[in-house]
């Protein structure tokens, strides 16, 4: 299916189906060589959301790259749904790569214990995050 049919289609369904079309969509957006703030955004997002329900957002963190997360916040600065969106994802920014944590991942326990709030936070607005996700393609349709 090429990008833009793909766009329609997730746009299109619930945000109960989105799963069916995420990972499709996911993947041909991760293969853009050139990947605008809204590209970024998204799959970040999208990252952010099934670490946490796989694994714990906190593995997110540890793992993406600040450059990624920085434009994020940008992009939830600009069109975050609700404060409340930007602020949980904005909470659990630690500096997860600092040389002190390579060796034994000893991180601060405060660290880990907002990263249980994240947790619970995305698993009861899981729908809420979807439906942005949806909008993020909605508002740049014609972009790619």
């Amino acid at each position: 299916m090429d990008m833009q049919t793909l766009i329609e289609k997730s746009i299109s369904i619930t945000p109960e189906e989105f799963y069916l079309i995420a990972s499709d969509l996911f993947l041909q957006l991760s293969n853009l060589q050139e990947k605008p703030g809204f590209v970024v955004a998204f799959l970040e997002l999208s990252s952010w959301m099934g670490t946490s329900l796989r694994s714990g957002v906190w593995t997110y963190y540890e793992a993406a790259e600040q450059e990624a997360i920085h434009k994020t916040i940008e992009y939830l600065h600009q069109f975050a749904p609700s404060e409340e969106l930007n602020k949980m994802y904005v909470l659990g920014n630690h500096d997860y790569q600092d040389a002190a944590y390579q060796t034994d991942f000893n991180y601060p326990q405060a660290w880990l214990e907002e990263s249980e709030l994240i947790d619970q936070w995305i698993f009861e607005n899981e729908k809420e995050i979807i439906l942005f996700l949806q909008n993020i393609l909605r508002m740049h349709i014609g972009c790619l």
